[in-house]
């Protein structure tokens, strides 16, 4: 995987994050919980739009990170199940850790057609 970072300042700060590495991001009023495996989360002060601009400022590299709803920003490539009935998203790292957390059913049915395979009309 390429190293794809967003950078986003704020005062005197700069914030890089590593989109390759970001399991998921979480929505908590005007501040973003990032959470990566490796370590705890961390909150970061933007809220979840700017995170999302920043996203999509990256351009085409950042195509597999996709919001969810109004609170999670999630990198597709860790979801390994998702539930509509128990309105769960289960994600994985690469050691095997798991998350799950839980998003309204339409954005989960939102999710299962961004990912699923352009099946070929029957003939």
């Amino acid at each position: 995987m390429a190293n794809n970072r967003i950078c986003i300042a704020a005062y005197d700060e700069l914030y890089v994050l590593d989109l390759d590495k970001v399991i998921y991001f979480q929505a908590d009023d005007h501040y973003t919980h990032v959470y990566y495996f490796a370590d705890k989360p961390f909150m970061v002060p933007f809220g979840l739009s700017r995170i999302q601009a920043a996203i999509l400022e990256a351009g085409e590299p950042a195509n597999y990170i996709i919001r969810l709803g109004r609170k999670h920003i999630v990198n597709t490539r860790r979801v390994f199940r998702i539930s509509t009935i128990r309105e769960s998203l289960f994600l994985t790292d690469d050691a095997g850790n798991n998350a799950v957390i839980h998003v309204p059913k339409n954005a989960l049915r939102t999710l299962i057609d961004f990912l699923r395979p352009q099946q070929p009309p029957l003939t």
